[in-house]
């Protein structure tokens, strides 16, 4: 349930608030905490948390590479 709540927290930084940097932060420290745990779910709930990790990297891969454009500019 918290990794999915900091997807949305990650996208609504990103949509609403046009802050890429700050969606990324939530992204990756989400990424990073579900790791660390992963590997103490049920299978119903590891199945769950692989499919919302799979989609925070792929808006990591998008919105990182925004964030470095920016900075290059």
């Amino acid at each position: 349930m918290r990794l999915g709540l900091a997807l949305n927290f990650s996208v609504f930084y990103y949509e609403i608030m046009g802050d890429a940097k700050q969606a990324c932060t939530i992204a990756k420290d989400a990424l990073e905490s579900a790791i660390e745990v992963i590997d103490e779910c049920t299978e119903e709930h590891f199945q769950e948390a692989q499919s919302i990790i799979e989609l925070l990297r792929e808006n990591l891969n998008i919105w990182c590479e925004e964030v470095e454009l920016e900075q290059i500019i």
